[in-house]
């Protein structure tokens, strides 16, 4: 008997039965009622001016008509399947816009209001807040609820940007006000699920309650059946009485029509019999027939013809036919049915066909007939049917198996709704998740979906394979697993006869570590791994885009930086302790200049700066000068500190150029100016200087045509004995007597020719051109003058020097004791150990060795005493302020520390009688200067010479 089944109800509610069109009306004009008696109370109370309040009134008002009107006619169309989803969609973005509309009113009253109306109160804003949102909510609560998705689609929006906006402007005033209407916010949704629950459980009852007045009309229904059909066979019972009585009249005419039937029948047994054989010709099916009493075995061949062999004979044919594998388990298999232990005999294996190919066929068999008396079978019938391509076909299926099995890829098969109805191993390990947790789930249900942008990337990927049938795309996915991997996916659909699709089979594979190796690989491009700063490929490629990006960037400084005498340091350190400097420079740029858009290592000790001008960052030179300025706080490396100075050049884009090679050369120019100054240093690029650099490149050619035309001209100074004013020497000074501009001097082109390879050659033109002079003035007779000539270290260092020195010594037989060597400071800087012995090599030639403008470079007094020095200069620049106490004392310790240690002390640059008597008293040995006469030509001074030689001859005949 049937009962009241209970059915699976629906999650959710569609039915006539609730109106939803007619609640979202109703919910609608309420909500409009609403807002136009919130507007009312304010402008009752405060003012109906126009202000944001009234236009945020008058926008939802017109909305929420139009939504009123549209849900009237989906009213008309709500029952149609067609429309159903359609108008349900419409409902969801009415709810959702009406919770958007009243929540941006919240903010518009708590934030906005104020602004146009001063003198409304906060009690009244919050009131106005309250009224609109808790009345509009009450109103959802009763219409909404039913469809627990609209009153959420309302609910959220509505309070979200109050929540969210009192979140980030916290009201300390009214904060207990807040805390209790955000409890009521809970308690509103813990309200709402309720009244969802209620309706859902009243629904369910209101079916059941349905199902059961069913039941119970379909029972009374068969009631009356059952009555009605039992007077049917009361009536039915005295028929069959009377029938009975007829058909005993007809008994002897059904016999003979009978027997006519069985005749039709063994016709129609006849052609069944031929229907049958047809049909095992047709399934490839041979019958066999098995007389153990006769031993006899009737088969059909494969011609469809009966065959009768001799038992014995048969056997011995399946000997042969019958696979060796197979014939002990296939003769075990029969004996087991004939003895009578298994009810049906059957059988698979293989048989070597007349071509000679094994082909498996499928053997089924059972006795019909055995002994009454012992049981031993008599006959025995059966079939055998070839399955040779279907076990072909089972391998196949088999091998496809064990590759979706094995495969090294992830692979799994999805049904038409995009549910996973198989997965292999891989991809279990792929996601990190059990197969029968993913199985029946959705293809993206596995996966995370915490932000928008991943689910609408997922329903891209769904609509390609809706449209194409087939995606196939590299992702970055993260699964439920907390398992996080770069994938690339390739699904296609799989189509029946109909062109449908039935299934989709999709390939992963796990692209994370090659992922891995191309970030690492772009890093490694891009990035110097010493310092972890952009390199300069991406310097280049970086700055490329900031100029092309003009709208964007209005103006830019291309800064570069270079660490001043980073060679010695390094060479003074290890390369290790180099490298640890490199990285804290580099930090140090990094904290020093969060504002830049790049900070870059370019080479060694050189890097760079892209930095944009704006009126939010600081000004350009501020910049610079807190650069320096963090490079004066020391480094420490190996517990040991050192304090290192930076040079900075600087081009501004797009005044100083507009390309990249322009910014970049203009910005070295100004680098290169601050390291010629001394470094520590910064310089703006400029045009003057880019006309300087032009002129001396023109003027480094005409230099380079002087030495080889004879334009250089030496010119001898005297050194003047400062207690008997006799001629000590010369100093040797060269001039560049150029064709067009006239004398040079070296001011001007000694800088130039010490940046290039050019000194050296000058240096030794200098040095044969003294000599020549030396063997002249000894062949007049003045044998003890010493000629003085200046020496760079790149002299030293390119190893030439003592080469030329032998060179002139053995050329103008002079002796080295008439040679005198200026050195400056600078050349002790670099290559201690070979400037030592280089020079103490020179000692060995019994020439001099002077210490050049002592006190004006890197002045150090190691240097008095590990070099083996003979002579200490003093600089022009100190001997001009004599008559000033404190450089009065400059000079007096020099003079003193030099004679104290053993060096003649030689004076430069005295002009006037004062300073040539306080250097006198002071007791220096050597003055020079133009008091006593200008650097002359070989000719005037040996003119000079003479002269001085004649006054002495008188003075001492005197």
């Amino acid at each position: 008997m049937l009962g009241a089944q209970e059915k699976n109800l629906p999650q959710f509610i569609y039915t006539d039965q609730i109106n939803y069109p007619n609640h979202v009306r109703l919910f609608v004009i309420s909500v409009f009622c609403l807002t136009l008696l919130d507007y009312v109370l304010f402008g009752f109370f405060y003012s109906f001016d126009l202000n944001v309040f009234s236009i945020w009134t008058v926008l939802t008002l017109v909305v929420l008509l139009i939504f009123y009107t549209v849900c009237h006619v989906s009213l008309k169309q709500y029952s149609s399947v067609r429309y159903a989803k359609k108008t349900n969609l419409i409902f969801q973005v009415i709810c959702f816009v009406t919770g958007l509309l009243l929540g941006l009113g919240a903010i518009i009253i708590n934030y906005f209001l104020a602004r146009d109306v001063p003198n409304i109160s906060s009690p009244h804003i919050l009131t106005l807040t309250a009224f609109l949102l808790t009345s509009s909510h009450i109103i959802a609560l009763t219409f909404l609820t039913q469809h627990i998705r609209y009153f959420f689609l309302f609910f959220i929006p509505s309070i979200s940007p109050l929540v969210i906006s009192q979140l980030l402007h916290k009201d300390q005033e009214h904060t207990l006000f807040y805390i209790a209407y955000y409890l009521s916010f809970f308690a509103t949704l813990l309200c709402a699920q309720a009244t969802f629950k209620i309706h859902k459980r009243l629904f369910q009852v209101l079916e059941k309650n349905k199902q059961l007045i069913d039941v119970a009309e379909q029972h009374n229904q068969w009631t009356e059946e059952l009555c009605q059909q039992l007077q049917r066979e009361v009536n039915k019972s005295k028929d069959i009485e009377a029938q009975l009585q007829f058909n005993n009249h007809l008994l002897e005419q059904k016999v003979r029509e009978r027997t006519f039937d069985l005749t039709e029948m063994n016709e129609s047994l006849q052609e069944h019999r031929q229907n049958l054989a047809f049909a095992h010709e047709t399934a490839g099916i041979r019958p066999w027939d098995w007389n153990l009493e006769n031993h006899t075995v009737g088969i059909t061949n494969s011609h469809l013809k009966e065959v009768t062999r001799n038992s014995e004979n048969h056997y011995s044919l399946l000997e042969k036919i019958v696979h060796p594998d197979d014939a002990d388990r296939v003769k075990n298999t029969l004996y087991n049915h004939l003895c009578g232990l298994n009810d049906r005999y059957e059988e698979t294996f293989r048989i070597k066909r007349p071509n000679g190919e094994w082909s498996w066929i499928h053997d089924v068999g059972q006795v019909i007939q055995r002994n009454p008396k012992d049981g031993t079978p008599l006959r025995m019938v059966g079939i055998h049917r070839d399955i040779n391509q279907e076990k072909k076909d089972q391998e196949r299926l088999k091998l496809a198996a064990s590759v979706f099995e094995q495969a090294s890829e992830g692979i799994f098969i999805l049904d038409d709704n995009f549910h996973y109805l198989e997965i292999n191993p891989k991809y279990e390990q792929l996601t990190g998740l059990d197969k029968q947790f993913i199985l029946n789930k959705h293809i993206f249900e596995i996966t995370k979906q915490s932000k928008q942008h991943h689910l609408n990337f997922h329903l891209s990927i769904l609509d390609t394979l809706f449209e194409e049938h087939e995606y196939e795309g590299e992702y970055q996915e993260t699964y439920v697993s907390e398992k996080s991997c770069f994938l690339w996916m390739h699904i296609n659909a799989v189509k029946d006869e109909a062109d449908r699709v039935i299934n989709y089979i999709g390939i992963v594979s796990d692209q994370t570590e090659r992922k891995h190796q191309e970030q690492r690989l772009s890093y490694l491009t891009n990035y110097d791994t010493l310092t972890d700063l952009p390199n300069r490929f991406y310097y280049h490629q970086q700055l490329h885009q900031y100029l092309v990006n003009e709208a964007s960037i209005q103006h830019l400084a291309v800064i570069r930086l270079n660490i001043d005498r980073f060679r010695a340091l390094n060479e003074l350190l290890s390369n290790q302790a180099g490298n640890e400097l490199l990285k804290q420079v580099a930090q140090r740029l990094r904290i020093s200049n969060i504002d830049a858009l790049l900070v870059a290592h370019l080479s060694a000790d050189d890097f760079a700066i892209i930095y944009e001008m704006s009126p939010i960052h600081p000004p350009i030179h501020q910049l610079c000068n807190n650069i320096v300025e963090a490079f004066s706080k020391p480094f420490y490396i190996a517990d040991q500190e050192y304090v290192v100075s930076i040079s900075i050049g600087v081009a501004i884009y797009p005044e100083h150029g507009r390309q990249v090679d322009n910014l970049n050369t203009h910005a070295e120019q100004a680098l290169t100016e601050a390291k010629r100054l001394g470094g520590n240093t910064i310089r703006y690029y400029s045009t003057e200087r880019t006309n300087f650099v032009a002129k001396h490149t023109d003027l480094e050619l005409d230099l380079r045509k002087a030495i080889q035309n004879n334009e250089l001209v030496v010119y001898y100074q005297p050194k003047i004995t400062a207690q008997s004013s006799h001629i000590s020497g010369f100093e040797a000074l060269i001039r560049w007597n150029h064709p067009t501009k006239g004398l040079i001097m070296p001011d001007i082109f000694i800088p130039l020719a010490e940046s290039t390879s050019l000194i050296s050659d000058i240096g030794r033109f200098v040095l044969y051109e003294a000599a020549k002079q030396l063997q002249i003035w000894k062949n007049l007779g003045f044998a003890d003058i010493h000629v003085a000539v200046n020496i760079v270290a790149q002299q030293i260092l390119r190893g030439q020097l003592l080469h030329d020195i032998d060179d002139v010594l053995e050329q103008y037989a002079i002796s080295g004791e008439n040679l005198e060597l200026e050195i400056t400071e600078s050349a002790f800087l670099e290559n201690t150990e070979s400037v030592k012995t280089v020079l103490c090599a020179i000692k060995e030639r019994h020439i001099s060795i002077a210490l050049d403008d002592f006190g004006t470079g890197y002045s150090s007094l190691a240097y008095l005493t590990e070099y083996p020095i003979d002579i200490l200069k003093i600089d022009r620049a100190f001997i001009s302020k004599i008559g000033n106490p404190k450089q009065d004392a400059i000079v007096n310790a020099m003079i003193a520390m030099g004679r104290t240690i053993g060096l003649k002390v030689v004076a430069e640059g005295v002009e006037t009688e004062q300073q040539r008597d306080y250097l006198k008293r002071q007791n220096c040995d050597i003055l020079q200067g133009y008091l006593f006469a200008k650097p002359l030509t070989a000719a005037h001074a040996t003119e000079f010479l003479q002269k001085h030689m004649q006054l002495s001859t008188a003075r001492y005949s005197i």
